[in-house]
């Protein structure tokens, strides 16, 4: 007989099919349950030998096509990988699939189960005689009350409205929202009046799903999850955490959900209770103890950075000159050029944790996105005001940095810590000899330069937060010929928006680490850095590499982007296509996060890198991973222009 094997879908009992190299090719969610792992794993190639460890040969289990008929019930004992362990009875027997293929059904009863339905009835039975007793006892006050019923209900009913009035008092009197709902999902007539602010109505009588404002296709999978809840097939304290854990609030508050058995005296599950606390105040503490924990790291770079904070420091100063002239305009400023500004301001302020100046800048993104699909005055206002509260929470950051590092961090040059003695007289001896003082200028510039590797240091912190933030493994940055010397003030603006390339490589390039390993890969994901100098007909040019081996970059949906903004790709290789990512507001993503989606990032490494006369592109391999490449000319003379510096508005 051919069979769906979705019949077995909704049985308590444990159910794997094996195909004849003992493969599981199907199990229910009750399996997946007992071996400790998802129906997904399980059912992509692992053998019931691999999931459990029996105390005894399971007869046939290993030649299944000898099996032609059911085999006897068999009681083993087992233990999983995970640590599970219980009794169970196995019995096997071939089955034809939809597809006519012969594959071998495994039924597994829980003994356990059985014996904790036993103990629990012997329990009972032996509370036997108490029960016997208790009627005997119950016949005589019965007996006595009789004598006085009519009083007796008087007086028990005014205990019962005492009661019931204390009671309500008692709920109401609860800052938390309180009611219970059977295995129907049916709310009691029990409720406190909290629950007119938590939950927003007054609930008895209304489905559960209707009171927590489920989505409709999420209502099935919360039945599935009462039934489970009511029938006690895991503790309770097991499966409460998997139910719905917040309530969406209208008025945008914090209210947690959490639920506690309501047991009769047999202890049979009669209803859950649900408990619902406004923790708003909570989670704004939650979020204030995470700003001074991003303060104290603010700190902890500048005491550890001085040099790249300063460069920081000047960079920002001259994007918020650039953002204060667009938004100063009469007219709708130039959003791509305030999109890199702002994008490179945002991606800075993470790195050295300004939080309150990135967050800003994520905000003002936002509205200068609405602002260039439509413009309006309103907006355009709003706009301005926000670029103008970043400059705020800027100048805010200075104060700080200025208690910390003192005014030399807000100096318009970089200062460099050497013994003025031991300069002076270096370049004293070397400028006496024939021709040494052209060396001795030379000395003085080598003295100004630093290693690259410098540059990119600091974003180790940033890949290994963003990947605790995103639940993905990173390892830390690899830097090849970091010590490749340059002078900071050329290249800095370029460095600055390199920011893009180590976030993107994390967000959008390692995958998970469950996706990685099933890949092959380690689950920790690997970036790294090279640099040379490279000879060219034009010139020595500074060449930077960042590889990452995650997923890579998918022409395919390159292709449906470009095609969803009609621009024809047709006569394009792959290689061509992925340069697109260098595209103004180009961006993979449908939604915008405070990580990515703006698509600004890659276009403002092209534009500084453009800005230095050089050039950038990409090269991918679906499944293998990514690499940019970063080629500038490598220029060590320096002459110093007047720099533009931002002033307090």
């Amino acid at each position: 007989m051919k069979i769906q094997y979705s019949l077995f879908d909704t049985l308590l009992e444990p159910v794997f099919v094996l195909n004849a190299e003992q493969k599981v090719v199907y199990c229910n969610e009750t399996a997946a349950i007992i071996a400790g792992l998802s129906i997904r794993k399980i059912t992509r190639g692992m053998k019931l030998l691999e999931i459990f460890e029996f105390s005894e040969p399971i007869e046939g289990l290993t030649k299944l096509i000898s099996i032609t008929d059911a085999t006897p019930y068999k009681e083993v004992t087992f233990k999983t990988a995970q640590g599970g362990e219980g009794k169970v009875q196995i019995t096997l027997q071939p089955i034809f699939d939809s597809m006519g293929d012969k594959n071998w059904i495994v039924f597994v009863r829980d003994v356990t189960l059985e014996e904790r339905l036993q103990k629990k009835y012997r329990a009972e039975l032996e509370q036997k005689e108490d029960v016997i007793k208790a009627l005997e006892d119950a016949k005589v006050q019965l007996e006595n009350y009789s004598k006085n019923l009519e009083q007796m209900v008087a007086d028990r009913t005014r205990e019962l409205s005492r009661l019931n009035q204390t009671m309500s008092a008692l709920l109401d009197s609860l800052g938390q929202g309180f009611f219970i709902f059977n295995s129907e999902g049916k709310i009691l007539d029990v409720s406190s009046k909290a629950c007119e602010t938590t939950v927003e109505c007054k609930p008895e009588g209304k489905d559960i799903w209707e009171v927590l404002k489920l989505p409709e296709n999420k209502v099935d999978g919360f039945k599935k999850w009462m039934m489970t809840v009511f029938m006690e097939m895991l503790p309770f304290e097991d499966l409460a955490p998997l139910g719905p854990t917040t309530y969406p609030h209208s008025q945008n508050r914090n209210i947690a959900l959490e639920y506690h058995p309501l047991r009769s005296s047999e202890g049979a599950m009669d209803g859950i209770v649900v408990v619902a606390s406004d923790i708003t105040s909570l989670v704004e503490a939650q979020k204030q103890a995470e700003r001074e924990k991003e303060h104290a790291k603010l700190i902890i770079n500048m005491i550890k950075s001085k040099r790249e904070i300063h460069r920081f420091i000047q960079e920002s100063q001259e994007l918020l000159i650039s953002i204060r002239e667009e938004v100063s305009k009469d007219a709708a400023p130039d959003t791509e050029s305030l999109y890199r500004s702002l994008h490179t301001l945002k991606g800075g302020a993470a790195l050295f944790s300004v939080k309150e100046v990135a967050e800003s800048c994520h905000m003002a993104e936002g509205i200068l996105n609405d602002l260039s699909q439509e413009f309006s005055q309103s907006n355009f206002i709003a706009l301005r005001a926000k670029c103008f509260e970043i400059e705020e929470g800027f100048f805010k950051f200075l104060d700080e940095t200025k208690e910390i590092l003192g005014t030399t961090a807000l100096s318009d040059e970089r200062q460099i810590e050497v013994a003025i003695s031991k300069l002076n007289d270096i370049a004293r001896k070397v400028g006496t000899l024939p021709g040494g003082g052209q060396v001795a200028q030379e000395l003085l510039l080598e003295l100004a330069m630093e290693p690259v590797e410098r540059f990119f240091e600091p974003y180790n912190e940033v890949m290994l937060r963003l990947g605790e933030k995103v639940d993905k493994m990173v390892a830390p940055l690899k830097i090849t010929h970091g010590n490749v010397m340059v002078i900071p003030e050329i290249y800095s603006s370029l460095f600055s928006t390199l920011v893009h390339a180590f976030r993107n490589a994390v967000d959008h390039g390692i995958e998970l680490p469950d996706l990685r390993v099933d890949q092959g890969k380690p689950a920790e994901g690997h970036i790294e850095v090279a640099i040379e100098i490279k000879q060219s007909h034009a010139g020595p040019q500074l060449a930077i590499k960042i590889v990452d081996d995650g997923g890579g970059i998918d022409p395919v949906k390159i292709r449906e982007k470009l095609a969803k903004k009609m621009v024809d790709t047709r006569k394009k290789s792959d290689q061509d296509v992925i340069q697109h990512i260098f595209d103004s507001q180009f961006s993979t993503r449908d939604q915008v996060t405070e990580i990515s989606g703006r698509g600004v990032g890659m276009d403002a490494i092209k534009y500084a890198a453009e800005e230095l006369q050089g050039r950038v592109w990409v090269e991918s391999t679906v499944g293998i991973g990514t690499c940019l490449f970063i080629e500038v000319p490598y220029i060590t003379e320096f002459k110093k222009d007047k720099k533009k510096t931002a002033t307090a508005a």
